[in-house]
């Protein structure tokens, strides 16, 4: 396929990232502390090879004191999510904080740690400062299990990762850059039986990952121009046969062209390649534009339009409203239409056990009304409720492979019937004492109009999610965790039938003890219950598990 006129348009959006290497420093400096990020709902999901914790927090993000007035602020509707489906049950621990209970002060930390089922970790960030202005880093990450469980090495997993950092303040912008590698493996150790005297590796299946990101902010206050612009690229192999490479450009840009009205422009240019059976060339390209207007000083109106081409030309309307009664309440509303770039990696990100013949479509939000409110008191509780209806074309679903049940194939909607989905959330979080915080999430998600599915296959209808920090001595806090799954059902290629899978009730406890301002201890135990639950048709989850660590801040 040629596409010489739209290699163009990626390249002059990567120019953007370009721009400010040659303008002149000034003062300023690079602080060293903790970011606090605004809240950005993003389709973000974590791989379910078992149980494992999330890496270290490695590295300072300096653009909070350059933040943009873009469309996606904490005050704001949230753009258009498409349905996702999340595994940080039963998986991947998103959320574990792996660093000193002091570790904002300083900026190096490494910590070890091991447990039953084999786990063994190893984080650590060492990074330092040229100048004020400047920061350099490191970060690494081993997390592995030798065991798994079926009780031996066929569902042992790991992830390793190295990345390197720089971050640069200028005089107008802020430049950041990251060279990271990774790579996973796990096993397909779903299979009904394995013969006697397999290797361990037999069904062994890994990826390695090479990625590089460029990003520049502008740093310039009370300008009317302000922009975000970054370039991506990806590179994916293993040791089956699919392959991937991935090439994004974004550039996001508002302009003020008076008080209270502003042009917003955002952009995005992706181009890849993903060879399996065949070699495929892959290509999208999204330009919104919009007008943010203050109809009144506590209501905004946005109006624009979103227009996305991969094999053919879609626009959608993107038309959002937002009311500002006072601070703890504030009611938005929007009607919107979006199409999801699905690659292998993402894919994978999802389900590490996929088939190697899988087809990638992307996935069209036909249209979606939304509405809601939210609002905080400021001081102990801040909340959001959203509810959303809309329609789908060639939504992913997982389904057991009929050549190897322990793999999956990638099976998508009709494209000639739109799947309806009402979606409705509510968000809490809540500073009950001084000594107590509870975050408590709630989704139900009814999906219908399947078409030629029966079910909405491993994606689950209800999520609930109750995090609690309980401080109860200065140095000692206690994390319990309850995590709820309901409304799962898988596919049997061979028997033609749908298989309903337990529901999922996953409670965990941590405790962290600060042994000095450096050293902090901690003792983890997950699924409590000890049930061996299958997030995955075929594919049981680690029963109880614990892990010890000890973690140093320098």
């Amino acid at each position: 396929m040629r596409f010489p006129y739209k290699i163009v348009i990626a390249s002059s959006l990567s120019l953007v990232s370009m721009i400010s290497y040659g303008q002149q420093k000034k003062e300023g400096t690079i602080q060293n502390e903790e970011f606090v990020t605004e809240k950005v709902r993003k389709i973000e999901v974590q791989p379910t090879m078992s149980r494992s914790f999330e890496a270290l927090n490695e590295v300072p993000d300096y653009s909070k004191d350059h933040k943009i007035d873009y469309d996606f602020a904490i005050d704001k509707p949230q753009s258009l999510l498409l349905p996702s489906i999340k595994t940080n049950i039963i998986g991947p621990r998103a959320g574990e904080d792996l660093k000193s209970l002091y570790g904002a002060k300083a900026k190096n930390s490494i910590k070890i740690g091991a447990g039953n089922y084999g786990h063994n970790l190893l984080n650590g960030h060492f990074g330092y400062n040229p100048t004020e202005k400047e920061s350099r880093g490191i970060y690494i990450n081993h997390d592995a299990n030798s065991n798994g469980p079926t009780d031996n090495a066929f569902s042992s997993r790991s992830e390793n990762e190295v990345k390197v950092y720089s971050q640069s303040l200028w005089s107008k912008a802020l430049l950041k850059g990251a060279l990271d590698y990774r790579r996973t493996a796990t096993n397909f150790y779903g299979k009904e039986s394995f013969p006697a005297n397999t290797p361990e590796d037999a069904y062994g299946v890994h990826y390695d990952q090479l990625k590089f990101n460029g990003d520049i902010y502008s740093a310039t206050e009370g300008k009317k121009f302000s922009y975000q612009a970054g370039t991506e690229f990806s590179s994916l192999s293993g040791n089956l046969a699919p392959k991937e490479w991935l090439f994004k450009n974004y550039v996001r840009s508002s302009y003020a062209i008076s008080s209270g009205l502003a042009l917003r422009v955002n952009g995005e240019a992706i181009l890849s390649n993903f060879t399996s059976n065949t070699s495929t060339n892959r290509q999208f390209f999204r330009l919104q534009p919009s007008i943010s207007y203050d109809v009144l000083p506590r209501l905004n109106l946005v109006a624009g339009l979103n227009a996305v081409q991969d094999d053919e030309l879609r626009l959608y309307p993107n038309v959002q409203v937002r009311y500002r009664a006072n601070d703890f309440i504030r009611l938005f509303a929007g009607l919107e239409g979006n199409t999801q770039f699905n690659s292998y990696h993402s894919s994978l990100q999802i389900n590490p056990w996929l088939t190697q013949a899988v087809t990638l479509q992307n996935t069209q939000q036909k249209w979606m009304v939304s509405g809601g409110l939210m609002g905080s008191n400021e001081r102990n509780v801040s909340y959001e409720l959203k509810a959303s209806y809309g329609e789908y074309t060639k939504m992913a679903f997982f389904t057991s492979s009929a050549a190897d049940l322990s793999q999956f194939d990638i099976t998508y909607s009709n494209a000639d019937a739109a799947i309806s989905v009402l979606d409705l959330q509510a968000d809490v979080k809540m500073s009950i004492t001084d000594k107590i915080q509870s975050d408590l999430n709630v989704q139900y998600t009814n999906y219908a109009n399947l078409g030629n599915l029966l079910y909405a296959y491993h994606r689950p209808n209800i999520q609930i999610a109750l995090k609690n920090t309980i401080k109860v001595l200065p140095k000692f806090n206690v994390l319990p965790e309850l995590y709820y799954l309901g409304g799962l059902y898988g596919f049997n290629p061979r028997t033609q039938k749908a298989s309903t899978l337990d529901n999922i009730l996953d409670i965990n406890v941590k405790g962290e003890y600060a042994i000095t301002e450096k050293f902090t201890a901690s003792l983890s135990a997950n699924n409590i219950l000890g049930k061996n639950y299958q997030r995955y048709l075929f594919y049981p989850t680690q029963g109880f598990n614990f892990t010890a660590t000890l973690a140093y801040s320098f």
